[in-house]
């Protein structure tokens, strides 16, 4: 940018000549670096409730392009539907090539960080030749057409010049666009999008600046709260899944269920714990008012038991019954008791507690199922045989279902002494079969990038119980800790061009990052063991890379200026994205960055950040 009211005043004159039908002033030809060979101008416009029109050109000047592209944008059958003259209605997008550069579509890739032939999606895009006519995907299309990586990339350029008709497999769309007689190049350029009467420079195709601090983490977390409210359905449930760039609420990975409004009731649980957090954060009581409703849906799926010939029950959902729906289901009970103390739902967690107990083995291996529809012809597993154990372990539900009894046996009062031994005894098995055993019999399970984040937490609430402090368990979560932050994009190891990637995480250097708060969860988890542990030094290393996860993650929130390309501009405002480009959203997406942000909000060390 040269300087702001030239690019101020050169949007201005762009949406006249829009509205009006007036030649658009070659005295702004000089403003960018125009080069008539390769700067390609797109102008996008969009309206929330309209379908986004674009058109792109390249004569000999930029005005000249830029008349020519507003001559063909007023010539599109929907152009009076654009309400040009608001600028706080008609958001407009101009984009322009500045860079070209050779391309070895076979050697594409989006794994290998200083490859001459990554593509990183929003900041380069292709210029391609098929059967004479060349078309441009902008390095803005990845973030405005949500997509990612390589195979997503070729799928939408098949279809753009007619190749997807051939197949019906992004796979195999993928390969014939590397095989056919298509020239690429690549492309970079620059962005600048209207927003109201400013001037917004786009990153990866989001407006700049991504501005955090901690009253801004305390804003975006009660609002992506309110949007679990908001998107709350009647009977209790949240929506499952929101896809933005397409506006539908069909989950892409599940499109062939009998219900194609496919839930889960995990997510679900956790959709719950967010509203508590958010009532823990505010004292807003709506948030209770949810929070019982969303449990009442919960409670509306469980199924009952015995175990030691007293109640036991379960959440059975989908045809199955999941440790973890037990464990998170326990732990959303749990945080409502904590905060109100109510007691109706006082069975339902007894219950929980029970079921949990009765998946615990001798060798301290939580089932992972006690319900499964390929197993068993779908009725209970009772001391299954350990090849069907090891099909069906979890690597996350054993976790979720420790920290539902770790909160259950630190907050009920007078539980049953029986019961209270119980929990203790077999939550001490659990943990040293998953810290001890585990990493030996499912080594396989294992990948380079930690995940198991519930495990971190649990561990951080059963430390507090008196001779459960064992170093083991600690060492477990300060361990996977450290691992995180050595698999962290830091500033030290992105290159320029990726510098929105610090604070996300990789399995594989050179990885698309992964903003990914689920992890971060665990990580907050770490500090608030290590100040329990009075390890000041290690709560500041902690902090110092969490911080650096909470700025990358807050670049996936949908504010007001980024949710420009959507159909639908309201729908998915205030959500959190999957990540940088891609637009999905979904209940854990939001709920497990709300969670984060909410625990950590409440530490002492962002006062001065």
């Amino acid at each position: 940018m040269k300087n702001a009211p030239s690019l101020s005043s050169f949007f201005s004159n762009l949406r006249d000549s829009l509205t009006y039908n007036v030649p658009f002033s070659s005295s702004f030809d000089a403003l960018f670096d125009y080069n008539k060979e390769i700067s390609q101008v797109y102008i996008t416009l969009f309206q929330d409730g309209n379908k986004a029109i674009r058109w792109g050109s390249k004569k000999e000047s930029l005005s000249k392009t830029i008349n020519r592209i507003i001559f063909k944008l007023r010539e599109n059958s929907t152009f009076a539907q654009f309400k040009i003259k608001e600028s706080s209605t008609c958001q407009i997008l101009f984009e322009m090539v500045t860079e070209e550069a050779p391309c070895n579509i076979r050697n594409l890739t989006s794994m290998r960080m200083h490859s001459r032939n990554r593509f990183e999606s929003g900041v380069n895009g292709l210029k391609y030749t098929h059967a004479g006519i060349t078309r441009y995907f902008m390095p803005t299309d990845g973030y405005t057409q949500s997509i990612m990586s390589v195979p997503q990339l070729l799928n939408h350029l098949s279809k753009q010049c007619g190749i997807a008709k051939l197949s019906d497999k992004i796979s195999q769309r993928a390969d014939l666009m590397r095989r056919e007689p298509i020239e690429y190049t690549f492309i970079k350029s620059i962005a600048y999008i209207s927003y109201n009467d400013k001037v917004l420079e786009l990153e990866r195709g989001y407006p700049l600046p991504v501005l955090f601090n901690k009253d801004i983490m305390l804003d975006k977390t009660i609002k992506s709260i309110d949007w679990l409210v908001k998107n709350m359905n009647e009977d209790g449930s949240f929506l499952y899944y929101y896809d933005p760039y397409k506006d539908t609420v069909v989950d892409d990975i599940h499109p062939n269920m009998i219900n194609p409004l496919y839930n889960n009731i995990l997510r679900h649980s956790g959709g719950t714990i967010s509203l508590l957090r958010g009532y823990e954060l505010t004292g807003n009581t709506l948030y209770l008012e949810k929070a019982k409703k969303s449990l009442d849906f919960l409670v509306s799926t469980f199924r009952t038991h015995k175990y030691q010939n007293k109640f036991a029950c379960y959440p059975f959902f989908n045809s199955k019954s999941k440790l973890g729906g037990a464990g998170i289901g326990l732990v959303a009970l749990m945080h409502y008791f904590i905060q109100t103390g109510d007691r109706s739902y006082k069975k339902e967690m007894d219950g929980l507690v029970r079921h949990i107990l009765s998946r615990v083995d001798k060798d301290g291996e939580m089932l992972g199922y006690y319900i499964h529809p390929k197993f068993n012809n779908g009725k209970p597993l009772i001391n299954p045989k350990d090849e069907v154990k090891k099909e069906l372990f979890s690597f996350y539900y054993p976790g979720e279902a420790l920290l539902g009894l770790a909160l259950y046996f630190q907050h009920v009062e007078n539980i049953d002494e029986d019961l209270k031994k119980d929990i203790r005894t077999k939550s001490e098995m659990a943990l040293d079969f998953l810290v001890n055993v585990r990493p030996i019999k499912y080594d396989y399970m294992f990948e380079s990038l930690p995940a198991d984040a519930w495990l971190m937490q649990a561990i951080e609430e059963w430390v507090k119980v008196e001779e459960l402090a064992k170093e083991s368990y600690i060492n477990f979560v300060f361990n996977d800790t450290k691992t995180m932050f050595e698999h962290m994009y830091k500033n030290e190891n992105t290159l320029d061009t990726n510098k929105d990637y610090i604070g996300g995480f990789y399995y594989e250097y050179g990885d698309h990052v992964y903003h990914d708060a689920s992890r971060c969860e665990g990580v907050v988890s770490a500090y608030y063991l290590a100040k329990h542990l009075k390890d000041e030094e290690k709560a500041t290393w902690i902090m110092k890379h969490m911080l650096l996860s909470a700025k990358g993650l807050m670049k996936t929130f949908h504010d007001e200026k980024s949710v420009y390309p959507h159909i639908n501009q309201q729908k998915a405002l205030h959500s959190f994205r999957f990540k940088l480009t891609r637009q999905w959203v979904r209940v854990d997406s939001v709920q497990h960055a709300a969670c984060f942000f909410a625990r950590l909000y409440k530490t002492d060390a962002l006062d001065n950040k």
